[in-house]
């Protein structure tokens, strides 16, 4: 099977063709909003690869709002970073109204790499056979983080919001180079309401069911249409960065009130269990969100609220620094709807972070660091998030090391960026560290 280019620029699929291994398309993910499959294709007449195929309707009665292919397509396509899934090419397929996207196939995602029992900082029972490196964890997450940082940084740049960041849609090549995909429901502040787009949005007019389970920022909770897109993308990556230090859970273990915070307004915060990070090399594991979106929006917001706080008019500046301080909240507008017990919040300490950094001679202040980002990402007043093009600079990514991929350049401070792992020349580079976390070497 080859992609060959036709007369209107398009790929199509000339499935009599022998060179590939086969001629299936095999389905790799489904849902409401489109198909993903996989297949082997040659490209401008090269060497057969894997690609994927998204597949999604172009009709507005079957579409899932506000998911729309088209727009995805356009504002890809308009992008060129290399941590930004790149289009091989799209087909609108005007018989089966359908659109499909041919890109790159990826074969890892930041999901995987965070429910493996190998990538924890320290190992709490003694007992297992998994050994532990600190350093190597520390190295991988900023590795990964700051090219996250970095694409997202450049989305900002163009008026672009991805509103849909999470670990599921960060995939990671075998050299450790990160690449965000699934732009469906992306805000694209350059071009509002274009002629043909399936959910027309304007400044004021934005879709508040964007953003999926427990990396949805507050206000989307509470029915807000007029809120800063790129700002919505900031808390994602707190909670999203906050994961890497959470607690690993067994699969197959039943829940208890330990597992995650319970929907109960009057109960007290709660905390983590640390021994749910002991691991046996033969339990699946999966790693625990920040916060718990499996209960609706009400047990999302009030799990929010038992970390942060109940969110609540500062009465003085001493206040306004408060994690629960957020001017202007009850103008929102379902802000009044539901009225929650008032909690101040917690710290975002061990007992919330089990898998935070011990202090050692090597990385003293990564702890503090760690909780310090995740505090600036994870703020109320959305004017009030740290910005994508500041983080970089923050003490937990300049104070520390990080590995670039080899077929990546970094457009941030050289002094602590490297092509291999000083610590342990035997890891080798990024893409070595990660498949050897990853359990494939």
């Amino acid at each position: 099977m080859s992609l060959t280019d036709n007369v209107n620029d398009h790929f199509i699929v000339d499935p009599d063709d022998s060179e590939a291994n086969g001629d299936e398309f095999e389905i790799i993910a489904e849902g409401l909003a489109s198909t993903v499959s996989k297949t082997w294709a040659s490209v401008d007449d090269g060497e057969p690869q894997l690609v994927v195929v998204k597949t999604s309707t172009t009709v507005k009665k079957w579409a899932k709002e506000p998911h729309d292919i088209i727009k995805e397509c356009r504002v890809v396509k308009r992008l060129s970073h290399p941590n930004i899934i790149s289009i091989i090419d799209s087909f609108l397929d005007r018989s089966q109204n359908t659109m499909n996207i041919w890109m790159p196939y990826i074969p890892y995602s930041l999901s995987s790499l965070l429910d493996s029992a190998r990538f924890v900082p320290q190992v709490k029972d003694t007992s297992t056979q998994v050994e532990a490196h600190p350093s190597s964890f520390l190295h991988l997450t900023r590795s990964l983080m700051i090219q996250i940082i970095h694409a997202v940084t450049y989305l900002h740049a163009q008026d672009i919001a991805h509103r849909d960041l999470k670990p599921a849609n960060v995939l990671l090549t075998s050299s450790g180079r990160v690449t965000l995909i699934d732009f469906g429901i992306a805000w694209d502040g350059s071009k509002d309401n274009v002629d043909g787009d399936l959910w027309p949005e304007g400044r004021d007019s934005k879709y508040f069911e964007v953003s999926t389970g427990p990396y949805r920022a507050p206000e989307l909770l509470f029915g807000t249409r007029s809120y800063d897109a790129c700002a919505i993308d900031l808390w994602s990556l707190g909670a999203m960065f906050a994961e890497f230090f959470t607690s690993l859970v067994p699969v197959a273990s039943s829940p208890t009130t330990d597992d995650f915070i319970s929907l109960s307004f009057l109960t007290s915060p709660a905390s983590s269990n640390s021994s749910s990070s002991a691991l046996n090399p033969l339990t699946r594991y999966t790693r625990s969100s920040l916060f718990d979106a499996s209960r609706g929006e009400i047990g999302l917001a009030w799990s929010i609220f038992k970390i942060l706080g109940t969110p609540r008019e500062p009465a003085n500046e001493q206040e306004e620094a408060k994690s629960w301080a957020w001017a202007g909240f009850k103008n929102l507008p379902d802000a009044q709807k539901v009225e929650f017990n008032r909690v101040d919040g917690v710290a975002l300490d061990e007992q919330v972070l089990p898998n935070l950094p011990t202090t050692g001679a090597d990385y003293p202040d990564d702890a503090d660091a760690v909780m310090d980002l995740i505090r600036n990402l994870l703020r109320y007043p959305p004017e009030r998030r740290l910005k994508a093009k500041d983080i970089q600079q923050h003490p937990f990514f300049s104070s520390g090391e990080w590995l670039v991929p080899e077929d990546l350049t970094l457009d941030v401070n050289p002094g602590k960026a490297s092509s291999g792992v000083e610590v342990n020349a035997a890891r080798g580079t990024l893409g070595d560290l990660l498949v050897q976390t990853l359990g494939f070497a």
